[in-house]
C-alpha cells in the first residue's frame, strides 16, 4: 500500500467519526491515564514530563499541555486549574502551552451527542480508536476533567513517594502546599520539581484517587486567567499575527454564485498586475500571492471571475422559505421548484400515542404556529487565515483551527506526505463559534504554498469573502402543534421542522464520500427531541432536505433555533390558556426538579411579578437545556418608536458544578449577546444564487452601548459537568421575543425580529 493511499484511508476513516459528546467516566479516565503515562512529550533540559498532560520545570513551575483550542472560552486556564488543584500548586507559577497533535489527546466526548442514543457507545469507542483531537460541542472541560484529575492525582502520588524516600518518612506524613512538599514534624520542605526525576522513574498508579470536591481550594474559584496579560499587552499570537522569514501573502476571491464553478479569469489589462508573484486557481476561487496582503487584495480588484457550470444555482431566500412551508404542508415537490430535493423525514423523539391524539382532534381545535430562522454567518473577529510552508517533503501549518488531527490528515493527503511530516502549529483563535472547523482556507493556503515551494505563504480572507462564503447556520422552518384535554391541559406536543443536515454538509466538504444520510444527524433535533416538559403525547420529527447552500456548526448548533421554536410556542400556549408563562412551565416540570430549580432561581432573581418601569416595557422568560447544562433567562425590553431595546437580563445556570464561576458568567452572558444579535439584527439572504450581505454595515453586531445589564446566578448541583461555552445562546431569542409580545401584543415568529 502506498503512503498516499494510507494517508487518504486514515483521513477517510477519521472524518467519518465527527459528532457530539458523552461524559467521561472513571474507567475511561483510567485508560486514558495509562496512555498518557506511555506518551511523554519532548521537554527542554531540566524539565520533567510526568504524563502527557504536564511537566515540571527545573525552577518549580508547572506547565500544562492543553490539547484544546482557546477561542476565548478560557480553556487554557480551565484545564490548567484542574492539574494545579490536584498538585496543590501555586497558581502564580502555572502556565499553559498548546499541546502537540497526538492520539492521547483525543476528545472522547465529542463523538456521541450528535448520534442517536443507540450509537453513542460505538462512537465513544471510535473516538478512542482514531484519536481525533478536536474542540467543539462545549466539551473541552467535560472531556478532559476526568483524564486530567487522574493524571495529576497519579503524579501527586509518585511525587510524594519520591519525597518520602528521600526524607525517610512515610508518604502519609507529607503534604503539598503551593507546589512545595512539606514534612511538618521535621520542618523540611522542598519544591515538587526536586523530586520530578525520581518520580518519573516510578510507575504511575493504575487507579489514583483524586481529591474530593470538598477538599478543593482552587477549583470553584476564579483566579486570574493565564491568557489575559498577553492578550491585554498585545503579545498573544493569533493566526493572523504569524510572521516567518521570507513570508509571502495571499488574498482570495470566490465566484459569487453558490455551487458554481470558475469558468474564466479576466484581468483588466489582459494580465495580472506586476505585484502578483503567483496566481493559484481553484474550482471556484482565485488566489494571488504578493509581497504584502494589501498588494494581493488590490490586485484582485482588477480581476473578473466568470462563474457558471451545471451545479450553479439561482436559489433565493424567498423561494427556499416557500419550499420549506410546502414540505410542512405535505407537498413533495412544491410548485415543481428544482432547488429542493425530496425531504427525508426522521422521528427523533416520541412517546404516548401522538398520531392518535392528533387525529382525534379536529384541525380547528388544534393550536398551531409556524416559525422560521434564516441562515446566519459566524463572523469571528479574526477573519479566516492560514500560513503554510511546503519544504523538503515536510509541511508546516500555522492556523487557528478546531480539529488539528483532521488538519494534519488533510495536509498529508494534499501534499502526499506521511502524517508525521506535517506539523500543525495552533495559535490563539480570534473567535471560532464552529467556523474554524471548516478546512477550505487550509486547502487554499496549501495550494498557494505549493506554488511557492519552500516559502511560507499566509492566506487571509477579507471580511466580505468570509461573510459571503461562510458555511452558515442553516435556515430552518418549524410547525408546532398542540392539543388540549377536557381539563384544558396540554395533551399533545408535536414539533415538526424542515432544514438541511449540518453534519452531512460539513463532512461532505471534507470528503464527498462522507456526505451520506447515516447515521441520522441528531444535531437537527438538539433542544427539541428531549424536552424536560412532560405531556401525555409527544413527537419530534425533522424533514431533512438538501439545500445548495453550505452549512456548518454554529454556536450551540440545533439548540440555537429549536429553543426559539420550543420556548416561544410554550409561551404562546400559556397566553392561549390564560396562564402565567412561568407557572405553566413550572407545572410542566414536575418530573424535572433540576430544571425547575433553575427556572425558580431566575424567576426569583428577576422578581418575575414585579411591576415594569412603565408603558412600552415587557418581560419574557425562557428555559433551555444544552450540552448537559440548564439555563433559565428573563429579559426586560423597552420599545421606543418600534425599536427593541434589551435593557435587563437575568440568567440562572446549572452546569453541574461551576469550576470557575467568573468564567461561567462571562460565557453565558457572551452567548446571550450573540443570541440577541441573531434575534435583532442578522440574516444571510440570497437572491439568484448570491449572498446579499458583505460586511458589518449590512450584517451588524450588537454594540457595547446596546448591551443590557446582566445578573447571572449560578445554581450548583450534583449533575455531571455540563458545557458553558454555548449555553447562553439558546434561551436568548425566545426570552426576548416573549418580552416583546408582553410589551406590544405582537407575536414575532421569525428571526430577526421586525415590529410592524
Amino acid at each position: 500500500m502506498s503512503r498516499r493511499t494510507l494517508t487518504r484511508r486514515v483521513f477517510l476513516i477519521g472524518t467519518a467519526a465527527v459528532g457530539g459528546a458523552i461524559v467521561v467516566g472513571g474507567g475511561l479516565a483510567w485508560r486514558r491515564l495509562s496512555a498518557a503515562a506511555r506518551h511523554r512529550p519532548a521537554v527542554g533540559p531540566g524539565d520533567t514530563a510526568l504524563t502527557a498532560w504536564f511537566k515540571l520545570t527545573a525552577d518549580n513551575r508547572l506547565v500544562v499541555f492543553v490539547p484544546r483550542q482557546d477561542m476565548g472560552q478560557g480553556v487554557m486556564s480551565m484545564l490548567a486549574m484542574i492539574v494545579a488543584e490536584e498538585l496543590d500548586f501555586d497558581w502564580s507559577r502555572v502556565t499553559a502551552e498548546q499541546a502537540q497533535v497526538h492520539p492521547v489527546y483525543a476528545n472522547t466526548v465529542v463523538l456521541a451527542e450528535s448520534s442517536p442514543p443507540a450509537l453513542k457507545g460505538i462512537m465513544q469507542r471510535v473516538a478512542r480508536l482514531i484519536g481525533v483531537q478536536m474542540t467543539g460541542g462545549s466539551t473541552s472541560v467535560r472531556d478532559a476533567f476526568g483524564a486530567l484529575r487522574h493524571a495529576a492525582a497519579a503524579a501527586r502520588a509518585v511525587l510524594l513517594e519520591a519525597a518520602a524516600a528521600r526524607f525517610g518518612v512515610p508518604a502519609t506524613a507529607l503534604t503539598i502546599e503551593a507546589g512545595v512538599v512539606r514534612h511538618a514534624a521535621s520542618g523540611r520542605a522542598e519544591p515538587l520539581a526536586a523530586f520530578a526525576t525520581d518520580a518519573a522513574a516510578r510507575g504511575l498508579p493504575d487507579r489514583p484517587i483524586p481529591k474530593p470536591p470538598e477538599a478543593w481550594r482552587l477549583l470553584g474559584t476564579s483566579p486570574p486567567r493565564l491568557d489575559v496579560p498577553a492578550k491585554t499587552l498585545g503579545q498573544a499570537i493569533f493566526g493572523i499575527d504569524v510572521r516567518e522569514p521570507g513570508q509571502l501573502y495571499a488574498a482570495v476571491r470566490h465566484i459569487p454564485l453558490v455551487r458554481g464553478a470558475l469558468q474564466e479569469v479576466r484581468w483588466q489589462n489582459g494580465r495580472p498586475p506586476a505585484q502578483v508573484v503567483h496566481q493559484v486557481r481553484g474550482d471556484d476561487w482565485l488566489a494571488v500571492v504578493a509581497r504584502s496582503w494589501w498588494e494581493a487584495e488590490r490586485a484582485l480588484a482588477e480581476v473578473t471571475l466568470v462563474a457558471g457550470g451545471p451545479a450553479a444555482t439561482t436559489v433565493s431566500s424567498d423561494r427556499l422559505a416557500a419550499q420549506y412551508r410546502a414540505v410542512l404542508d405535505g407537498e413533495r415537490r412544491p410548485d415543481k421548484l428544482p432547488d429542493l430535493s425530496r425531504p427525508l423525514w426522521r422521528t427523533f423523539g416520541e412517546y404516548g400515542a401522538p398520531e392518535h391524539a392528533l387525529e382525534s382532534v379536529p384541525e380547528r381545535e388544534r393550536f398551531s404556529a409556524n416559525y422560521a430562522v434564516p441562515f446566519l454567518a459566524h463572523v469571528p473577529m479574526e477573519p479566516l487565515n492560514c500560513t503554510a510552508r511546503v519544504r523538503d517533503g515536510k509541511v508546516d501549518l500555522w492556523v487557528g483551527n478546531q480539529a488539528p488531527t483532521i488538519v494534519r490528515w488533510l495536509a498529508a493527503a494534499v501534499c502526499d506526505v506521511p502524517e508525521d511530516a506535517v506539523t500543525v502549529h495552533t495559535p490563539y483563535l480570534g473567535g471560532g463559534f464552529g467556523r474554524r472547523f471548516d478546512l477550505e482556507v487550509i486547502r487554499q493556503a496549501l495550494a498557494c504554498a505549493k506554488a511557492a515551494p519552500g516559502v511560507p505563504v499566509q492566506l487571509i480572507w477579507s471580511r466580505s469573502e468570509d461573510l459571503r462564503h461562510d458555511a452558515y447556520r442553516p435556515a430552518v422552518a418549524a410547525r408546532m402543534t398542540a392539543t388540549f384535554d377536557a381539563r384544558g391541559a396540554i395533551a399533545l406536543w408535536q414539533h415538526e421542522m424542515v432544514g438541511p443536515s449540518v453534519s452531512k454538509s460539513v463532512l461532505g466538504r471534507m470528503n464527498r464520500l462522507l456526505a451520506g444520510d447515516f447515521p441520522p444527524d441528531a444535531t437537527n433535533a438538539e433542544g427539541a427531541m428531549h424536552l424536560p416538559y412532560r405531556f401525555a403525547h409527544f413527537r419530534c420529527r425533522h424533514a431533512q432536505v438538501d439545500v445548495p447552500v453550505p452549512t456548518g456548526y454554529w454556536r450551540s448548533v440545533g439548540n440555537s433555533y429549536n429553543a426559539f421554536f420550543v420556548e416561544t410556542f410554550i409561551d404562546e400556549l400559556a397566553h392561549h390558556l390564560k396562564r402565567d408563562p412561568y407557572l405553566l412551565r413550572r407545572e410542566l416540570l414536575k418530573a424535572s426538579p433540576r430544571h425547575a430549580r433553575v427556572l425558580d432561581a431566575v424567576a426569583h432573581a428577576s422578581r418575575w411579578n414585579a411591576p415594569l418601569p412603565g408603558p412600552g416595557w415587557g418581560r419574557g422568560i425562557a428555559l433551555a437545556e444544552s450540552f448537559r447544562s440548564v439555563v433559565g433567562m428573563v429579559v426586560d425590553v423597552e420599545i421606543e418608536k418600534r425599536t427593541i431595546h434589551v435593557r435587563r437580563v437575568w440568567i440562572a445556570v446549572d452546569c453541574g458544578r461551576a469550576l470557575d464561576p467568573q468564567n461561567v458568567r462571562a460565557q453565558v452572558e457572551g452567548g446571550a449577546i450573540m443570541g440577541f444579535t441573531a434575534a435583532l439584527k442578522d440574516a444571510i439572504t440570497l437572491s439568484e444564487g448570491q449572498v446579499m450581505q458583505g460586511n458589518f454595515d449590512d450584517y451588524p453586531l450588537m454594540r457595547l452601548d446596546e448591551c443590557p445589564v446582566f445578573e447571572t446566578v449560578i445554581v450548583d448541583s450534583d449533575a455531571a459537568l455540563g458545557g458553558v461555552g454555548e449555553i447562553g445562546v439558546p434561551p436568548a431569542a425566545p426570552a426576548l421575543g416573549n418580552a416583546v409580545y408582553k410589551a406590544t401584543g405582537q407575536r414575532l415568529r421569525s428571526l430577526p425580529f421586525r415590529l410592524s
